[in-house]
């Protein structure tokens, strides 16, 4: 018996997890799982700050999924001020959460894939994300970090071009799929490192309250855009997909079908978007063609709130108390993470687990240290 540190500095912990493991032979009989290498205080940081300007810090939790992390945001303080919203900005972001939901799972099946020496998939898929990021970086300025949904919509409207650009990458993403398929899912080498790898049953799922495709691979059908409907999700066409064996193999093959639905997805809100404003008046005013944002936004005081959104990880939740007048900052926030749930998980995942497998285990379940140690 010994006793083995994996991380914080090993590439397949997707961060700085340290894992303290316990090991008889190559087997893992015990995991400690250590957090807080990463650890930037941000849910302290925000109580200084006002309503807006947090916008940018919850962006740099799971920093590969910014937008869909600010739309939990905005939506607390939209059902607080109750803003009602123009329907082409709840358009606007339900195409931005759904190509950053493609954008992590390329990043997510690249890792996965990574970890156990298989290249490829990777560097193609930093291809796609490239793309992707042009198209922020049209609308927006910025390539991942975008500050773009506001209270009462978003910062920029899209333009018939980068309408195009969108139908452009949804049509070619064929190409990277067909490459997923031909070099991993149909690989007998991977999926001889995969299948039966790793299982998380029902009961360990809801015991430690994971979410996202980690749980609906289980065979539980939960889905926040599906059971809590924000932006136009309940008016598109589509159900969550669920698998019964949540094994390395069948959580990569999930993301792999979720991108597939992200693009229908995509095109149903492109075959319904029209003309309209972008954000409402009483929070983006327009005067002699100028534009400015209304800072200054004050919520009601002493009031607790929750709202939550479908993260590529699974359920992103952020909790707001509000203070006391002038209620001009948070009194409290704290951020529900996808990512810790999954952290907690590992003290038992990984008990009686190969070394060999670890790699392939952390790599399905596509976690984010940075919404991990907030």
């Amino acid at each position: 018996m010994y006793i083995l540190n994996y991380g914080p500095h090993h590439p397949s912990t997707h961060g700085v997890l340290r894992l303290l493991l316990t090991m008889e032979g190559e087997y893992v009989i015990k995991c400690e799982p250590i957090i807080g290498y990463l650890h930037r205080g941000v849910e302290k940081l925000v109580e200084s700050k006002s309503f807006t300007a947090i916008i940018p810090y919850i962006d740099r939790l799971d920093y590969l999924a910014p937008v869909i992390s600010e739309h939990a945001y905005v939506i607390a303080i939209e059902k607080l001020l109750k803003v009602e919203i123009p329907i082409r900005a709840l358009i606007i972001r339900t195409i931005f959460d759904e190509l950053t939901r493609i954008s992590c799972h390329i990043m997510g099946i690249g890792c996965a894939t990574y970890d156990m020496g298989l290249m490829n998939i990777f560097l193609y898929g930093m291809e796609e994300r490239e793309k992707i990021m042009d198209i922020f970086y049209a609308t927006t300025g910025n390539r991942m970090h975008l500050a773009y949904y506001i209270p009462g919509g978003v910062t920029n409207d899209i333009n018939d071009n980068i309408i195009k650009l969108i139908k452009v990458f949804i049509n070619q993403l064929n190409f990277y799929l067909n490459t997923v398929e031909k070099l991993a899912l149909n690989n007998r080498i991977f999926k001889q490192r995969t299948e039966n790898v790793g299982i998380i049953s029902k009961e360990l799922a809801i015991k430690y309250g994971i979410s996202g495709v980690n749980l609906r691979s289980t065979g539980i059908n939960y889905d926040i855009r599906k059971i809590k409907p924000y932006g136009i999700y309940n008016k598109l066409n589509f159900e969550p997909i669920i698998l019964n064996k949540s094994d390395c193999y069948n959580r990569t093959y999930l993301r792999y079908l979720e991108i597939k639905q992200s693009i229908q997805l995509i095109e149903q809100c492109l075959d319904i978007i029209e003309p309209g404003e972008y954000c409402s008046y009483n929070y983006y005013n327009r005067q002699d063609g100028s534009k400015f944002f209304n800072f200054n936004l004050k919520l009601p005081e002493n009031t607790i709130i929750y709202s939550s959104v479908e993260n590529s990880r699974g359920e992103f939740g952020i909790h707001l108390i509000t203070g006391s007048n002038p209620c001009t900052a948070p009194y409290r926030i704290h951020f529900k993470s996808p990512s810790f749930a999954i952290i907690q998980m590992l003290r038992e995942l990984l008990t009686d687990t190969k070394l060999a497998d670890i790699s392939a285990i952390l790599g399905s379940l596509d976690f984010i240290i940075g919404d991990c140690d907030r």
